[in-house]
């Protein structure tokens, strides 16, 4: 089935997500389209997965349009933002690169935004904005902030065409040597749209593929082109062992901590995708390797447990680890009042070899609430990363540090809360050698939130000392908060006002190497009015929660126009 997306005088209603579409003309036919971005606001109610035309407008790449998906480059030099091209005013979406970093010849968004937030200590709006080329801003009610927004043209580094209706986006970096790839569920193919990204872990010595500083390479993508076909994994059945194709609806994504396993949640098919993901000379592109049916209703959200450093120490001459250990990952679901815990098994002594997913178990959310409508999900595994990062490779160090638990944090609507929950490895040993481990979970209390919540993120802030705190960050899409969350404190520290609709939010906090200076800020992508903000997240200035810069003129939803 296609669509074609050249839109007549009869502008379409922009809903939130999960609303029904209205009746929208095309070319004098009428067209029913069901839209359900379930991974931020209302459930979804239908999909709209068979969207391929690649007729009519060409998207926009010098704007944002309903942003949906926003991720860091490893290095945090490039902020890849992922728009949906929600109302079909276009024949498809895009994926920007945008510089985050400054270059000799180009200002960067997070260099802009710590600059303002500097200023405004003593030059006030009107000098903190002029320095970088803004206005005040006189619409804080809709648009919080201390500038109007600036134009997000000079810092787009390289873009690509993608199908309609993307939901969210991960980087993933290779352990260990270097490559980086950028992925995008797009719910208009349906497919997990996939690109080589230059590793910027190392600013002295970068890995392109494209043998640029920034590059989205996606086979054949450019300013009037699709990314090719062996970009969009899912859609070819005959490019993977079970001959299978991806299922409509992928919302969620998660990756394990390799970036070699990928798991996508499909909201309306109780079903979640494997996607193995090979790095190397001569490795195959990701595909899709098996899909799991008959999980929960309403997959949503999926989030990755960390693995532990064990089992990596404890490999032997064979390239297997002597402990065995299947990556965890964990499913929000928006029609049920759970949480499913599914396993990766790499399937790595089989010729040749069939990977898949396992159901591990499932938890209910209960804690007084019905808890049937859960969306994003993250494991926190900073304390016991570092118990291990003190170890070293000591298997029996490493050992000791299982003993601190994984902390588990889920966004619920039903009530509107955050969820707090717990992992812990469970440990079958054999004449005093570990030779297995496990994943155990359990939810321990919610934390009343604002309605909407609807994504959740790991993060920093910058403490009153200088250093970066750890914290916990809560996307509330219909009330318009994020909150922050202390996890020593087990409490919400701050409540930052963001504008309309945000979505698809990444921190970026970082401690110079060279002056041991931190800095963090919070990277906001606005769904309802296709913009960008940089809030700051240094608790010792005025402007902490503040965002101090606005990237892409808001665009209001056309029917209040």
């Amino acid at each position: 089935m296609k669509v074609r997306p050249v839109v007549s005088g009869l502008a379409p209603i922009r809903r939130p997500f999960g609303a029904p579409r209205p009746l929208v003309r095309r070319r004098g036919q009428v067209t029913r389209l069901l839209l359900g971005l379930a991974s931020a606001g209302a459930i979804a109610l239908g999909g709209a997965s068979c969207f391929t035309s690649s007729e009519g407008l060409e998207p926009p790449t010098d704007q944002l349009y309903f942003p949906t998906g926003v991720a860091l480059s490893p290095g945090g030099s490039t902020l890849y933002v992922a728009s949906s091209d929600f109302d079909l005013q276009y024949n498809g979406g895009t994926v920007l690169a945008l510089g985050a970093d400054d270059t000799p010849s180009q200002r960067g968004i997070r260099s802009l935004a710590l600059q303002v937030a500097a200023a405004l200590e003593g030059q006030g709006f009107q000098g903190a904005c002029g320095a970088v080329g803004a206005e005040v801003n006189d619409d804080t009610l809709l648009h919080p902030g201390p500038c109007k927004a600036i134009d997000v043209a000079p810092f787009v580094r390289a873009s690509a065409g993608i199908g309609a209706f993307a939901s969210s986006a991960v980087v993933v970096a290779r352990e260990g040597a270097p490559g980086a790839r950028l992925f995008v569920p797009v719910r208009g193919d349906p497919s997990v749209t996939w690109f080589d990204i230059v590793d910027d872990r190392d600013p002295a010595a970068l890995s392109s593929p494209c043998g640029d500083a920034v590059c989205l390479d996606c086979a054949g993508a450019g300013v009037a082109t699709r990314c090719g076909p062996s970009h969009r994994a899912g859609e070819l059945p005959y490019d993977n062992p079970r001959g299978l194709v991806l299922p409509v609806e992928p919302i969620g994504i998660a990756a394990d901590p390799q970036g070699e396993a990928l798991v996508v949640a499909h909201q309306t098919t109780t079903a979640a995708s494997l996607l193995v993901n090979q790095w190397g000379q001569g490795a195959r592109r990701p595909t899709l390797q098996h899909v799991i049916p008959n999980l929960p209703e309403g997959p949503t959200g999926v989030g990755a447990v960390p693995v532990p450093r064990l089992v990596r120490a404890s490999t032997g001459e064979d390239g297997v680890s002597t402990v065995a250990y299947a990556p965890t990952f964990l499913l929000t679901h928006s029609l049920a009042a759970q949480l499913t815990l599914l396993r990766y098994e790499d399937d790595a002594r089989s010729r040749p070899a069939r990977p898949f997913l396992t159901l591990a178990g499932q938890v209910d959310i209960g804690l007084g609430a019905d808890g049937t409508d859960s969306r994003g999900v993250v494991v926190d595994g900073r304390e016991r990363a570092a118990c291990e990062a003190a170890q070293g490779d000591d298997v029996v160090g490493l050992a000791e540090c299982l003993d601190t638990p994984l902390r588990v944090y889920v966004a619920s609507r039903s009530p509107a809360s955050l969820v707090v929950g717990r992992i812990d490895t469970n440990v079958t040993e054999s004449d005093g050698a570990v030779t297995a481990l496990s994943d155990i979970l359990r939810l321990e209390e919610i934390v009343p939130l604002s309605f909407g919540a609807s994504n959740v993120v790991l993060g920093s802030v910058v403490g009153s000392t200088g250093e970066l705190e750890p914290r916990v960050f809560v996307v509330a899409f219909d009330s318009r908060f994020i909150f922050s969350y202390d996890p020593l404190l087990r409490r919400v520290d701050a409540v930052i006002r963001t504008g309309r609709g945000p979505h698809g939010v990444v921190v970026d906090a970082r401690q110079d190497p060279s002056t041991g200076e931190a800095s963090s800020v919070l990277y906001v992508g606005h769904f309802t009015d296709s913009y960008l903000s940089v809030v700051d997240l240094d608790t010792r200035r005025a402007s902490f929660g503040v965002p101090v810069l606005s990237v892409g003129p808001p665009i209001p939803p056309r029917e209040s126009q």
